[in-house]
């Protein structure tokens, strides 16, 4: 996973405290640590670079600033809410401190009175603010979680999320400072529909193939064997040539699972899509299409995908992507159904 250009400083300082002479032994003492949050991102740039790929939309100004304005509200320097959790170092881990802090900008000072002595230090960002992402067994270190809510269809998250872990060692009777790296544990995808001649009456776009969860200790990220429908977002641009939609989640997995049982050969094993788009367009005649495109692209943590189709007057897209397949069904009824496998 890439390291977000988020830095947790930690400067620690002793102070003399009501709980016992020098002589004494003060490991139990509290002990207070300035904490400062600091938040950078270049999520813009990186946005540029990904339209820039894409030869049709590079002359378009307009449009690839509505995409950017649109999620720079998502992949901000900026951050809501911060938890702090700093646990046993050994057993089963168990969680001995925890501060909740608001901070409500981009970067903040803290004072936390804890005691001296190794931890391991679990933080988190914006998990307080997204209604679609809980936290799960944060009394243990290594069981600790976000976990995306359990819903058949499941909203795109609303903001980015940010992990960090440390081993911490606050040491007696001397300063210290700790370089903590925050990671972005989520991502986007945007799919620019060109409906240019089409005359389509609707479109409506989910997405599938994401992680359920992220176990916040050793950075990984969980896959359950149905994944979620992510229902993605319209985006407000100026150019009604184009239909743009985006969702935001967590990650898919970075290369193909082979079932088991199949052949190792790589010449026979039928590769599986990494996420795929769900489109279902209403055409002029008030048919319904559906179409799947199946990505092979992975998307990573902290990564924006952009993909952009042609719209046909049937309702079925065209890309030029040679990682993007397309299956494409004509007059789709709502009878059938359909369950992707991940």
């Amino acid at each position: 996973m890439r390291k977000q250009n988020i830095v947790l400083w930690l400067a620690s300082a002793l102070v003399l405290l009501s709980c016992g002479t020098i002589d004494d032994d003060l490991s139990d003492c509290g002990f207070e640590v300035n904490y400062e949050l600091k938040l950078v991102t270049n999520i813009q740039t990186k946005l540029q670079t990904q339209l820039q790929t894409d030869l049709s939309l590079q002359t378009n100004v307009e449009l690839t600033t509505a995409l950017r304005t649109h999620l720079g509200t998502i992949f901000r320097d900026h951050a809501d809410d911060v938890d702090l959790s700093f646990y046993d170092v050994s057993g089963d881990s168990v969680r001995l401190e925890h501060n909740q802090h608001e901070m409500n900008g981009k970067e903040e000072q803290y004072t936390l009175n804890i005691p001296r002595r190794r931890y391991l230090h679990l933080a988190t960002a914006n998990v307080g603010q997204e209604e679609s992402v809980e936290t799960f067994d944060a009394d243990r270190c290594h069981k600790a979680r976000l976990t995306q809510t359990d819903l058949d269809t499941v909203p795109s998250h609303t903001t980015g999320l940010f992990s960090a872990r440390y081993d911490m060692d606050i040491k007696d009777s001397i300063n210290q400072t700790f370089d903590v790296h925050l990671y972005m544990a989520n991502s986007a995808t945007v799919l620019v529909i060109d409906t240019l001649d089409s005359h389509v009456r609707d479109i409506k776009v989910y997405a599938t193939g994401f992680a359920t969860g992220f176990q916040m200790a050793d950075s990984t990220y969980v896959f359950d064997e149905q994944s979620p429908i992510v229902l993605a977002n319209p985006i407000d641009q100026p150019d009604k040539q184009y239909a743009c939609f985006n969702t935001v989640n967590f990650p898919s997995r970075d290369m193909p699972t082979i079932p088991i049982g199949a052949s190792r050969r790589a010449d026979e094993i039928s590769v599986k899509p990494l996420w795929e788009y769900h489109i279902y367009i209403t055409t002029a005649s008030g048919s319904v299409t559906r179409s799947v495109l199946q990505s092979h692209r992975p998307l990573l943590a902290e990564q924006v995908l952009v993909t952009h189709v042609k719209l046909e007057p049937n309702g079925s897209p065209t890309t030029f992507d040679p990682t993007i397949g397309v299956s494409v069904t004509t007059d789709w009824s709502e009878g059938w159904h359909f369950d992707p496998e991940f």
